[in-house]
């Protein structure tokens, strides 16, 4: 097969636009368009590869992360070491997906002019044909992201309640597993850790009991006079216990009935 390198330049820039323009919306960055581009047309450089012959595959996997350093340095430039390694991992692993995509694509069809050599993808196609091809994977990966980032989302909220004119306010986690509730009542049961609410043990109170597989025990809690859930106000009765939870992300346990 013939190769051009004006299509081959052309074809990866496409490729490694999409593969950036993941990245920056995985990472929650906002780069400005032309070092996008500069970045895409760097990684691009390193398609020329397509000339060697490697005997290993290590001469891939080594232009791999060279072109992704190149590629990371030149969009998002560098802020700190940490950061630096998140992105070109984050480039890596999209660069992989897209990988994928290209190599079952050529496994299912068996395309008479397209070439996969060192890692890299050529096309003697109409270029149009492969923008819209990577434009279909792009589409796909950002609404995958989508679909996971708000599920992922909805179940951390914003919680706020109010007991006995005191107002508390915290991160919380929507847990389908949490089912507790008071036993009298049978209200649903918030947790939350002592450093934002403790029962205060010398006020009417109630024992909520529990079972784990470690054995059984019971909190305390009170009932709340509101609670605020993402600025929703909760028309339910809620009890609000307390516990040491300890967790960085979040500081309350939220029954997942309160929301339904």
């Amino acid at each position: 097969m013939i190769i051009y390198v004006d299509i081959l330049l052309f074809i990866n820039t496409v490729i490694n636009y999409a593969v950036l323009a993941i990245t920056e919306k995985l990472m929650k960055k906002d780069c400005r368009l032309y070092r996008i581009l500069l970045g895409a047309l760097a990684g691009a450089v390193f398609s020329l590869t397509i000339m060697i012959t490697a005997a290993s595959r290590i001469f891939p996997l080594l232009i791999r992360v060279i072109s992704s350093l190149c590629m990371t340095i030149a969009a998002f430039g560098w802020k700190s070491s940490r950061e630096f390694i998140k992105l070109c991992v984050c480039n890596v692993l999209i660069s992989a997906v897209f990988s994928g995509f290209f190599f079952l694509f050529y496994q299912l069809f068996k395309p008479p002019h397209m070439m996969i050599v060192n890692d890299v993808v050529y096309f003697q196609v109409n270029p149009m044909w492969l923008t819209a091809l990577t434009s279909v994977i792009y589409i796909i990966l950002v609404l995958l992201y989508k679909l996971f980032s708000e599920r992922i989302k909805s179940t951390v909220v914003s919680l706020q309640f109010t007991i006995r004119e005191c107002t508390y306010s915290c991160i919380g986690k929507i847990d389908t597993g949490c089912s507790l509730r008071e036993p009298f009542s049978s209200a649903p049961v918030i947790i939350t850790d002592s450093v934002v609410f403790d029962v205060d043990k010398r006020k009417p109170f109630r024992i909520i009991p529990y079972t784990v597989l470690g054995g059984s025990s019971f909190l305390y809690a009170v009932k709340a006079d509101s609670v605020i859930i993402d600025k929703h106000p909760v028309d339910k009765t809620v009890y609000i216990a307390s516990t040491d939870l300890g967790h960085p992300q979040y500081q309350a346990i939220i029954n997942s009935d309160i929301t339904r």
